[in-house]
């Protein structure tokens, strides 16, 4: 049982879009399509703001629960008419509704007729003690009448398969020679993958747990248990790779901390809004706000405990964006073609997100990258085009995409505003091109605005329901470089599944 896009068009026009919260008529915060808790079941609250695409996801999501509890509920058979109008009935008054009713006694006799009927007399509510029907609900629930008696006519369900991630049924831990902590997630007796955590930190262990929702238990190997063979993916813990500055920087020359003064702070200032961390002004005084946001940086790549908002060589190398991690030989096209190409690594960041390696090739030559992420935690599966599914919430499919124009939601390279806060303030739509086809939409390039919440440097909901997130200002102030300077339109995703066309030969003509 899934719901159809037919059923969730239906939703749509009856619930309406709000991207910021807003209290319901009975006074609980609700946002997007009606949505009052997110799919990890933490609650909507006044102040929170979402983009649209966010919104379908949440969504398709609460429509995939609402039907797994039908599935218990319902005992006779249905066609995918019958299955929208009865998700959309739950959306509205909940499963508990449903069970108590006599449509759904009538409909579990077989009384189908007898069950459409029963549609009509959930027009009802009770204000300051009064019993009213009300005009949205009457037609609302027309609807749904009309589209469980219709017959054939039905639209698609929104099929989608569960990811490795989610079909781990347990977990055992090894112990390496080398003293790293390896976590092989297994589906009964087939491993799915192999997970390597580099320090001895309990958040990590914590982190890479957490990524395997249905895992029942966690074995620990005896140490002459040999580990698995397969693919090791590395969790990189706290955020290892820091984006390079956009403006180059300057030389140390004394211990930074609240009170200080000068260009190495306004630098500073600088740099930490270009990574999220920093929302005040660009003055050059190391102030409280200043200093809050030092401690959020070093918490990102040292760890909370190390946080003390002091600025000495080590956080000043951190903010360099000197990566250790750099991709092994940098790509050369013979065919001289100019395009994006994104390709995944091994590295996995500190929420379960692929690091991805989105590279600039001018002419055949790879000249510049930075890392970028696509999906969300425990949906890091990566297919071709045709088997990737709207709502799956997985990364964008391998294959050719088309690369519209940047989108600025108020006025070129103004990073002060945003669409929403999970886009930020610029987007850039992608088409895909082939091959064959992709049920996935509304996917762009955008910041992956979400990654760190702004003072707090907690994470809300990092990673996209498809799109490509940019980690931050300063990588999406270098991709702009890229697109300006030679106005590529071709992206080719890569997962190494054989499917993505190779790059046009002829070479774009290099804009000064």
């Amino acid at each position: 049982m899934n719901i159809s896009s037919k059923g969730v068009a239906l939703i749509k026009r009856y619930e309406g879009l709000r991207l910021e919260a807003y209290p319901c008529p009975a006074g609980v915060p609700t946002i997007g399509y009606g949505t009052i808790r997110y799919p990890d079941g933490s609650p909507v609250q006044m102040g929170d703001r979402i983009s649209e695409q966010q919104a379908e996801l949440f969504l398709i999501e609460e429509c995939n629960a609402i039907a797994k509890q039908l599935a218990k509920l319902v005992t006779v058979s249905l066609n995918q008419n019958q299955i929208d109008a009865l998700i959309s009935f739950c959306y509205n008054l909940g499963c508990g509704a449903l069970s108590r009713s006599t449509l759904l006694k009538k409909l579990n006799q077989g009384d189908y007729p007898g069950a459409a009927q029963e549609f009509s007399r959930w027009v009802y509510i009770t204000e300051n003690g009064v019993r009213k029907s009300l005009e949205g609900l009457i037609k609302r629930r027309a609807e749904e009448k009309r589209l469980f008696e219709t017959v054939g006519d039905e639209g698609e369900p929104t099929l989608v398969e569960p990811s490795p991630q989610e079909q781990v049924t347990w977990l055992e831990a090894y112990r390496s020679n080398q003293g790293q902590t390896i976590i092989a997630a297994w589906k009964d007796s087939e491993l799915v993958e192999l997970v390597t955590l580099d320090r001895a930190v309990k958040e990590d262990l914590i982190s890479v747990l957490s990524l395997y929702k249905n895992a029942r238990n966690l074995h620990v190997a005896p140490p002459e248990k040999r580990i698995p063979e397969g693919e090791i993916i590395k969790f990189l813990g706290a955020e290892s790779v820091t984006s390079k500055p956009f403006a180059p920087q300057p030389a140390l020359d004394s211990l930074l901390v609240r009170g200080s003064e000068g260009e190495e702070v306004k630098w500073l200032q600088k740099r930490l809004q270009e990574l999220g961390c920093y929302d005040g002004e660009i003055d050059g005084c190391f102030g409280l706000i200043t200093d809050n946001a030092v401690r959020v940086f070093q918490a990102r790549v040292f760890g909370s405990p190390e946080a003390d908002g002091k600025v000495g060589p080590l956080t000043w190398k951190a903010l360099s964006g000197d990566s250790s991690i750099v991709p092994s030989k940098p790509y050369t096209d013979p065919g001289g073609g100019t395009y994006l190409r994104l390709t995944k690594t091994n590295d996995m960041d500190q929420f379960g997100l692929r690091k991805l390696h989105l590279a600039y090739i001018k002419n055949g030559q790879e000249v510049d990258s930075i890392f970028v992420c696509s999906g969300l935690e425990g949906k890091q599966n990566f297919r071709i085009g045709k088997y990737s599914q709207s709502g799956s919430n997985e990364p964008l499919p391998e294959g050719k995409w088309h690369i519209h124009d940047m989108l600025w939601v108020n006025g070129k390279d103004n990073y002060n505003a945003s669409w929403s806060d999970g886009l930020g303030p610029v987007k850039i739509n992608l088409d895909y091109q082939g091959p064959e086809y992709t049920k996935r939409r509304y996917i762009q390039i955008h910041i992956d605005w979400n990654r760190f919440k702004r003072y707090s440097g907690m994470a809300v909901y990092p990673g996209t329901a498809g799109c490509i997130g940019v980690y931050d200002e300063a990588d999406f102030k270098r991709l702009a470089t890229w697109l300006r300077e030679s106005d590529p339109r071709d992206l080719y995703v890569d997962w190494g599944l054989g499917t993505c066309p190779k790059p046009t030969v002829s070479a774009q003509p290099v804009m000064t």
